[in-house]
């Protein structure tokens, strides 16, 4: 068998011309700006991908020659090199302005230059990985041959069939190795998480209020909150603390949180949730809000305190960890626990809240970000199932992949564009991307509110695996956001791998931009639930506190 890659004092120039072309590719501008270090490590991954790639092109057209072309393009190393450096200093300055164009579009300010010695060492990396995996991938092709190949039937008397159905078996053998190492993974990551999950913040110490859970008081003990849930029940502004900034009396809030680690199904763990709402009296409260958790169990602080502050605590939050895996991990190998999790919690908590007296019950509003908002609308059939069931929504970063999101905006109203869509003139759900975009349209807006949040340079909310073969809504003439820079165009595969490195990077950038949606959903939070009466100033004093928070991370979270 003919090895992918081949490291010594020769380098094949077939391989390096294309690995040359998939780093100029690579620093085609993208949704988001990068560091030095992510852009050196995405170029040196294309490097080594576009390397393998022409390796293994020029060997197939060597053998369709006869002999005519020899079977390896080499040359020595050195002369690979040069020519490597030349076609790297011709790509710099379109590289450059490549970034300062996705830099002005999030609202950063130009950059001159990459950090050359960081991007140097992370584009050494990048190619390194690369390398290693395709020799690793190759290794174990040849290895599953040489045990496959010499157990298929035909071998003398029918060579060709043989040696494809031999190809076709290890093929199939190395994608069921690549499925139980992937399953190994999985199972791995998760007692990892759990075991991360346990090991609390000191910052964060156990409450003693009986509105919280994890107090003494509670039915949820202390060490079965989890590391995430630590945060949600011992941190938030205090009553003394909402009356200095909105400047009217405030209670409590209440916050009911129950861990992945307390025992029993997701459905007792929700009526769990809802025994501690009783406790806590979250019924006679002016507004409950059921809200979504990400991978790990996160909420993000600056939405459920800027909801805390708007309605002067008189607030009831709960949630339920269905995992501990961050986000990412949890949306490639476990989705199905957002979904089965956050929807037991919606159910049981509606239907307690359908119980209660109509005229006295508190406002039931349903609230996610990324991961969260998917698991929060897994609980409903479509847009009208969730008005009909709530009395308002707020969903920010809502990934790619949620069908009643999906089915919004492919509803949407005839000229308005992918990015901000506009449904029935605005009448039941608005989007918007700034503070004061749901505000925009001019129209009515029923009660019963359905906020959506989502910036047109979100990788989360647009890169799906149909932007690998075709051009995607989002950047079609006329749909592209303001967001987006103009010279990101879309290329096959290319553009969903620039996605996916942007997901990663989703955060490294400002307040209001890519994945970040904290200062965004307290506007959509008021919109969508009104306020305590507060004045015009206490809401700007609201806002100007939440600004201060920036705690978003996609690798934790």
């Amino acid at each position: 068998m003919v090895k992918v890659v081949r490291i010594g004092s020769r380098l094949d120039l077939a391989g390096a011309a294309v690995g040359l072309a998939a780093v100029a590719v690579s620093l085609t501008p993208s949704l988001l700006p990068r560091p030095a270090w992510g852009q050196g490590l995405v170029s040196g991954l294309a490097f080594g991908v576009g390397y393998g790639v022409g390796v293994l092109a020029w060997r197939g057209i060597a053998r369709l020659s006869r002999g005519r072309l020899p079977e390896a393009a080499e040359a020595r190393a050195w002369i690979v090199a040069l020519i490597g450096l030349a076609g790297a200093a011709v790509l710099m300055p379109f590289a450059v302005d490549w970034q300062n164009s996705v830099r002005e579009a999030v609202g950063m300010p130009d950059t001159d230059g990459f950090d050359w010695m960081v991007a140097a060492l992370a584009f050494a990396a990048g190619s390194w990985l690369a390398f290693a995996i395709g020799r690793g991938v190759a290794a174990g092709y040849r290895r599953l041959w040489a045990l496959i190949s010499p157990r298929i039937p035909g071998r003398a008397s029918r060579p060709r069939l043989a040696r494809l159905g031999g190809g076709a078996a290890t093929v199939v053998a190395m994608l069921a190795v690549f499925s139980v190492g992937l399953s190994v993974l999985s199972w791995l990551l998760t007692l990892a998480s759990e075991h991360a999950n346990r090991q609390y913040d000191p910052e964060y110490i156990q409450p003693t209020s009986a509105l919280r859970s994890g107090s003494p008081d509670s039915l949820v003990p202390w060490d079965q909150i989890g590391q995430a849930g630590v945060k949600i029940v011992a941190g938030g502004p205090t009553a003394d603390e909402i009356e200095l900034v909105t400047g009217v009396p405030a209670q409590e809030p209440i916050r009911v949180y129950v861990g992945v680690d307390v025992p029993g199904t997701f459905e007792e763990k929700a009526q769990l949730a809802v025994q501690e709402l009783e406790r806590t009296g979250a019924a006679d409260r002016s507004v409950l809000m059921i809200a979504g958790t990400t991978g790990s169990g996160w909420l993000d602080p600056a939405a459920i305190d800027g909801f805390e502050y708007l309605h002067a605590g008189d607030t009831a939050i709960v949630s339920l960890q269905y995992g501990a895996t961050g986000s990412p991990v949890s949306a490639l190998l476990t989705p199905d626990l957002s979904q089965d999790g956050t929807t037991a919690l919606v159910d049981a908590v509606t239907s307690w809240w359908n119980e209660l007296p109509a005229d006295g019950r508190p406002q039931l509003v349903v609230y996610g970000l990324s991961l969260g908002s998917f698991g929060i609308q897994s609980a409903y059939a479509d847009i009208a199932d969730l008005r009909a069931s709530t009395q308002g929504a707020v969903l920010a970063g809502t990934p790619s992949f949620t069908p009643v999101w999906s089915a919004a905006q492919d509803a949407r109203d005839a000229g308005s564009p992918y990015p901000l869509p506009v449904l029935d003139d605005g009448l039941e759900v608005r989007w918007a991307d700034a503070w004061g975009g749901l505000e925009t349209l001019t129209g009515p807006w029923e009660p019963t509110r359905v906020a959506y949040l989502q910036h047109g340079n979100d990788p989360i909310v647009w890169i799906g695996p149909r932007v690998i073969w075709s051009k995607p809504a989002w950047l079609q003439d006329g749909q592209r956001s303001a967001q987006v820079s103009e010279d990101m165009v879309w290329i096959p595969v290319v553009t969903a791998f620039q996605g996916v490195i942007d997901l990663i990077l989703s955060t490294a950038v400002p307040e209001d931009a890519g994945h970040k949606y904290g200062n965004l959903a307290v506007d959509g939070l008021h919109q969508v639930t009104g306020d305590a009466g507060l004045s015009d100033e206490a809401v700007e004093r609201v806002r100007f506190v939440i600004e201060q928070y920036d705690t978003f991370s996609p690798v934790s979270n």
